[in-house]
């Protein structure tokens, strides 16, 4: 009896030995589950938390390079519009120049006053329309001294903020392309201002840094502090800073907890740079409170359940209010992520990326415009950019670092000059795939073509001018001199010969003279003889101009217009253009006889003339090369005729260009203002 009482009181102890183990090893396997839980969520949220904060300051570099942009973008509208103006005024002939005519010019375009000075900095008239700037500051006029003596420069914008924001003046200053006067202009810049406020980085930054969980943004550069969205108080130079000098140098976002005004903050960190900022660091500052009040209430859940020992319900319920807050942050994640691919695809520049096979996997609205090209993303390389000749196997192969490369390509319906920068996507010496970034210049080159047409006439207009005084004279005495001889003059021997000489020498000078009077029409200047010219009359008095010179020379001639079309124009000029152009397409003929068509017709408030013909036409090699001073495929041309016809045109504020004519020959097209 008693040893059965041992021996259960042994089974006893011995179940509440073993009840004991299973209880410590459940605990210590709750403990263990618990902490284990604790760790990953920790690290998850803590990624998480990265990834929002690395998407939002790679959001926040695009957008102050976007920025940038905009400024650069502000700054050439102004200029353009400013320089328009000081062109009007550059044709008005200083001697000729009133208070009043700058009085209108500067009500008719919203200015407050216009000033012009000659080449030796004195006023030479001014008219003041409204506002209190009777007379540009002393600052401004030495900047005009500065612009004389170095003329390179052509134009000088300032911004005077004055004291108050109803104080904003620009004033624009700019000298003539004819070197004789320099022009003030000066405006009202309160809206330029205004636009340019909410468009620079700082703004920028401030309003980004209103976000919720954002606690400050920085830019900081070698120097200091750049602008920042809080006060900073005393922050560390890059230099003394271990973990800042080594973002300066990495191309990736960096992060790190920091103390900022005694506050625990997760910092990430971006090097950025450009023209007009000096090379420094993007420093955004992510609050960690929220991030510490979820870890922190996470774990106080995870030890109470565990206390009660709801090891299966603590872990479900755990498991659950876990992966609420993973999709919380994660949604947060994809929202930024959202307003960083909205951001992505209004960017003006195309941007895209390959995988290691060629394949895009990523390309915005812009990359697609500037290619006029749709579905891009998992297309290849070689199918989409095939017309710019850049074969994806040889960039992979190229060992540069980045390519950089300016590109003329062909499109249905015109031609594009683009440039495209094209970096690789290593991992170590593995190239992941590439990154393609596109800019479309083909305004932009049109601008710069046509700018230096104008100078080379302008050139030309001074060249000519003094053609004009060194040679007539003498060529005057020279003609004068051989007809004398020719006329009183009679050698006994070899008559015939002598005569013939006199005759050549004659032509010769003909043909120099009318050299020199080609040359004096490109300095002709733009008369106010402009009148409503009805393009019908014109057309019946051209065409009887040429009728007996066409049916001599075969020529079919038909000019025709809308009923009662008019421009705005000097009608000499046109006519004197339509000649040259007739004379062009007559001797492109070579006396075979042909077809000459000029029609003219209304499209919006301009008028379009088409003059073509079914001759041999213009090599497309030859003609970006047509409107140049001096270009000529024949052997005894001057080469003026066409860029006199340039002028004419655009002095009446008109354009011309060239296309192949649906007759087989060549198609010039006439722009001009209708009346």
């Amino acid at each position: 009896m008693s040893k059965n009482r041992h021996s259960a009181a042994a089974q006893g102890g011995f179940s509440q030995r073993f009840l004991a183990a299973i209880i410590i090893l459940l605990a210590l396997t709750l403990l263990s589950i618990t902490w284990f839980g604790i760790r990953e969520s920790r690290s998850d949220s803590y990624k998480l938390l990265v990834m929002q904060g690395t998407a939002f300051t790679e959001a926040l570099t695009r957008a102050a390079e976007n920025a940038i942009e905009s400024e650069h973008f502000f700054d050439f509208l102004v200029h353009k519009r400013f320089s328009e103006i000081v062109t009007d005024i550059s044709q008005i002939e200083l001697s000729k120049l009133t208070d009043t005519d700058l009085v209108q010019i500067a009500a008719t375009h919203s200015l407050y006053a216009i000033f012009v000075y000659g080449m030796d900095s004195s006023l030479v008239t001014g008219g003041v329309a409204r506002g209190s700037v009777l007379r540009p500051p002393d600052y401004v006029v030495d900047k005009i001294d500065s612009l004389i003596a170095n003329p390179q420069s052509n134009y000088i914008l300032l911004l005077d903020q004055g004291d108050s924001p109803d104080e904003m003046v620009h004033y624009y200053i700019e000298m003539s392309n004819k070197l004789d006067r320099v022009v003030l202009l000066v405006a009202d810049a309160g809206y330029f201002v205004e636009a340019l406020k909410k468009t620079q980085i700082g703004y920028l930054a401030q309003k980004m840094a209103e976000e919720k969980g954002v606690e400050y943004i920085i830019y900081q550069s070698t120097d200091g502090i750049v602008f920042a969205s809080r006060k900073t108080g005393d922050l560390l130079s890059i230099d003394s800073d271990p973990f800042l000098a080594a973002a300066l140098d990495s191309d990736t976002v960096m992060h790190r907890e920091y103390m900022f005004n005694d506050t625990k903050v997760l910092e990430l960190v971006q090097p950025f740079a450009s023209k007009d900022y000096p090379v420094g660091l993007l420093r955004v500052g992510m609050s960690l409170s929220r991030y510490n009040d979820i870890i922190t209430g996470y774990d106080l859940q995870m030890t109470a359940l565990a206390v009660t020992l709801l090891i299966l319900v603590v872990i479900v319920l755990l498991y659950l209010n876990s992966r609420s807050k993973r999709r919380e942050i994660a949604r947060q994640y994809e929202e930024i992520k959202s307003i960083s691919d909205r951001i992505f695809d209004e960017m003006r520049i195309g941007v895209a990326a390959t995988d290691a096979d060629g394949v895009f996997v990523l390309a915005n609205a812009a990359f697609e415009r500037i290619l006029e090209s749709s579905g891009t993303v998992g297309a290849k390389w070689n199918d989409v950019l095939a017309r710019l000749d850049l074969a994806f196997e040889s960039l992979v192969d190229s060992r540069d670092q980045s390519i950089e490369r300016e590109v003329a390509a062909q499109f249905d319906n015109n031609t594009k000059d683009l440039l495209i920068s094209i970096s690789p996507l290593r991992d170590g010496d593995t190239i992941r795939g590439i990154v393609a970034v596109l800019y479309d210049l083909t305004v932009y080159r049109d601008l710069q073509r046509r700018s230096a047409r104008r100078e080379r006439l302008s050139e030309m207009g001074n060249l000519a001018a003094g053609v004009a005084h060194e040679i007539r004279n003498p060529l005057n005495a020279i003609s004068i001199a051989i007809q004398r001889l020719a006329s009183e003059f009679q050698p006994q021997d070899n008559a015939d010969d002598y005569a013939a000489f006199t005759d050549q020498i004659k032509g010769e000078t003909r043909r120099l003279n009318e050299i020199i009077t080609r040359f004096l029409a490109l300095t002709r200047e733009e008369q106010k003889r402009r009148k409503p010219i009805l393009l019908d009359a014109l057309f019946e008095e051209f065409v009887g101009l040429v009728r007996f010179e066409a049916e001599k020379l075969h020529i079919e001639l038909s000019a025709e217009s809308e009923n009662d079309l008019t421009v705005n124009g000097d009608p000499d000029g046109l006519k004197q253009v339509l000649m040259n152009l007739f004379n062009n397409s007559k001797e492109a003929m070579e006396g075979n006889g042909g077809q000459i068509r000029i029609a003219a017709n209304q499209v919006g408030d301009r008028a379009i003339i088409r003059f073509e013909d079914d001759s041999k036409g213009i090599a497309e090699s030859l003609q970006e090369k047509l409107f140049t001073p001096f270009f000529t495929t024949k052997q005894s041309g001057t080469g003026l005729g066409l860029s006199t016809v340039y002028k004419l045109v655009t002095d009446m504020d008109g354009e011309i260009t060239y296309e192949d004519s649906p007759l087989g020959g060549a198609c010039f097209i006439i722009t001009l203002p209708s009346a």
